[in-house]
């Protein structure tokens, strides 16, 4: 990639002085010249979401154990997608072991393997497995062959991936992958980091499950490939606009359940392990680039724009180009701190239908746009040229050396002068003023060019002499270098023969003492060789002797076991006869026995319901008699409660009676005793 600015119109000249100075930026346009903030929103639909995503990132940091980090059930068309940063002190392995929990077998093909780097560089991990995903990418024909095929007997347990056995990561490395899977049924995954040399299969039955950290990106989701479409067309005519995914608006995150937490509600922010497939159609006449700008942070992965032509010449044919961010272009990643930076995803003709492909980068930010900017408002400069000499030794804005009196881009697009490439020197006798104006523009844009030129010149003589005199020192030096190196060369020979011959005589005494040691140890060695013959062949005569007791024995112990077995088949067979003999006299007295029990139970039977009629006559008797004595008590009592409340009566009226009559004394002593105070008074 490149740095280009398209607001200045001496282009060459900036390229000279970037080229001097080592300026890199990460734009690949000044956005904000060009009216960045007023672009046009053209918001994607979703047309579909298909296929099971298991996503194992939390916990992203494992440690101080390894453990199940992620599990979950996929049932067809699925996809496992891993990244985890290994906190312990020695090297682990990501294991995928796949449990068919039905009663019935199944088969599992595995379509695609794909793995990242492991480093403590996040960026180019996430930006390894990115690019791999597009330069491998999944065969979704109907016919397509998967790398293998697993058949899983009932509540069996199988590996996949078996290439990360031997894929150690280091403390502190970032490892991440994906695997696409077929699956004839359900089947339970399990994402583990273990210990390098554990049998992931066994361990699976015991290792604990880890649990999810603060993030909470993992679990089951439905959507692992993701169809976008650009409903409204972009129109090259009413400038620049942009498609922005990732913002979890028009592009919502994924939701999913975490089967480790009772199937717990999680969503993948940031879609990481979705394919996404996003279709820009757009019509116009003007040709239009195509930008990649990060909004949420740094970004650094990888992305293939097809184009199908709609127009001209080439209408139905494609064109296919993957586009690189961060690494090869001297950059970790795009976007550090800010929303301006852009790359540049080529050039393209209006009326071009344009598809994306690409999944999340890990490690890198969301949300990120796509820019779609009109030639016309990316260059403006375009289709008009001055004269600029520039030094044959500094390189245009592509790296390529650039010529004296090279011609710069500098007037508008879409200009109707027979001669673009060169200003028209032609004037007439009466100039108009819009004439005049452009003519006070191409003498103040040569001004600056010339300026800038002699600037140029300027600094290259001055760099020059700077270079000749550098180079002299620079002679100088290498020469006192070459004879300090040349004495040294020579006190060097001189310590290299001495400690040759040092070397040969100690060669020669290590020959001799290796020489006798061999004797020796050759000596020793037949004498080994002896002794173990002699005791091999005692071995041997021990255990032919030993064999043939052994099968004496055999023999003595075949016949004595026949002859137990012969008796033992006699005492059987007399045992057989009398216990059935035995068991015919036991059925005859049980047949005796039952047949006077069942006589005597009748009888018993008979006496019981005798008892029972008389014990029911005698409870009537008793119940009949219970019932006159209560009847008797009943008036009783009821006599009684009328001779109660007579007398209560009789009571009643005579103290009612005592009442009135002390009431009557009582009114007249009352007036006894006013009638006392009146006469007192009078």
């Amino acid at each position: 990639m490149f740095s280009y600015k398209s607001r200045y119109c001496v282009a060459a000249a900036m390229a000279a002085m970037a080229a001097l100075t080592g300026h890199v930026e990460a734009r690949d346009i000044d956005l904000q010249s060009i009216g960045y903030f007023q672009f046009s929103p053209l918001p994607p639909s979703l047309v579909s979401q298909t296929d099971t995503l298991l996503l194992s990132d939390s916990p992203e940091y494992v440690g101080p154990v390894g453990g199940t980090l992620s599990a979950g059930t996929i049932n067809g068309n699925g996809r496992i997608y891993f990244y985890h940063v290994n906190e312990m002190d020695l090297p682990h392995k990501i294991a995928i072991v796949l449990e068919n929990q039905t009663a019935y077998p199944t088969s599992v093909h595995v379509m695609r393997q794909l793995k990242s780097v492991a480093t403590p560089d996040y960026f180019a991990a996430g930006r390894d497995l990115s690019r791999k995903d597009l330069e491998q990418p999944l065969n979704e024909s109907p016919d397509a062959r998967p790398l293998y095929t697993l058949s899983i007997p009932p509540q069996g347990r199988q590996l996949i991936f078996s290439d990360l056995e031997n894929t150690p990561v280091n403390r502190d490395a970032l490892f991440t992958g994906i695997v696409d899977i077929k699956t004839e049924g359900p089947i339970f995954a399990r994402v583990m980091m273990l210990p390098m040399g554990m049998d992931p299969v066994d361990a699976s039955h015991w290792v604990k499950n880890l649990p999810i950290d603060e993030i909470q990106l993992r679990g089951t989701y439905t959507g692992a490939k993701r169809n976008m479409e650009v409903t409204t067309p972009f129109d090259t005519s009413l400038g620049g606009a942009f498609v922005e995914i990732g913002n979890d608006r028009e592009d919502t995150f994924i939701n999913g359940v975490d089967e480790m937490q009772n199937k717990a509600f999680v969503r993948d922010r940031g879609n990481y392990g979705v394919s996404y497939t996003l279709k820009i159609p757009t019509k116009g006449n003007e040709p239009f680039r195509l930008y990649f700008n990060p909004l949420g942070g740094p970004y650094s992965g990888s992305f293939t724009v097809k184009t199908l032509h709609q127009q001209g010449a080439r209408r139905g044919q494609t064109d296919t180009r993957t586009y690189h961010i961060g690494g090869a272009d001297g950059i970790s990643a795009l976007g550090e701190g800010t929303i301006l930076d852009s790359r540049l995803l080529g050039n393209y003709n209006a009326g071009d239908l344009l598809t994306l492909n690409f999944m999340p980068a890990g490690a890198s930010n969301l949300p990120i746009r796509f820019l779609l900017i009109p030639e016309s408002l990316a260059n403006p400069q375009k289709h008009q040229t001055i004269a600029v000499n520039v030094p044959k030794d500094v390189k245009d804005i592509l790296g390529n050396p650039t010529q004296g009196g090279t011609q710069i881009p500098v007037g508008p697009v879409g200009g109707k002068d027979g001669d673009k490439g060169s200003v028209d020197t032609k004037k007439s006798t009466v100039e108009s003023p819009a004439k005049r104006a452009e003519t006070i523009a191409h003498e103040e844009t040569k001004k600056l060019s010339d300026k800038a030129a002699a600037d140029v010149k300027k600094e290259a003589q001055l760099k020059k002499a700077k270079d000749e005199k550098e180079a002299l020192a620079r002679k100088k030096a290498e020469e006192a270098r070459l004879a300090a190196e040349k004495a040294e060369m020579l006190r060097k020979a001189a310590e290299a023969k001495h400690a040759e011959i040092e070397r040969k005589m100690a060669e020669k005494a290590e020959a001799e003492r290796k020489a006798e040691e061999a004797r020796k140890a050759e000596a020793a060695r037949k004498a080994e060789m002896a002794r173990i013959e002699a005791a091999r062949k005692a071995e041997a005569d021990r255990l032919e002797a030993a064999r043939k007791a052994e099968e004496a024995r055999l023999a003595a112990e075949a016949k004595r076991l026949e002859e137990e077995r012969r008796i033992e088949a006699a005492r059987i067979e007399a045992a057989r006869k009398a216990e059935e003999e035995r068991k015919a006299a036991e059925a005859k007295a049980r047949f005796e026995a039952q047949r006077a029990a069942e006589k005597a139970a009748l009888e018993a039977k008979k006496a019981e319901e005798e008892r029972l009629a008389a014990e029911a006559r005698a409870r009537l008797e008793a119940q009949r008699k219970a019932e006159q004595e209560a009847l008797e008590a009943r008036r009783a009592e009821e006599a009684r409660k009328a001779a109660e409340a007579k007398a209560a009566l009789e009571a009643q009226r005579a103290a009612e009676q005592a009442a009135l009559e002390a009431k009557r004394q009582e009114d007249a002593r009352r007036a006894a005793e006013a009638k006392a105070a009146l006469e007192a008074q009078q």
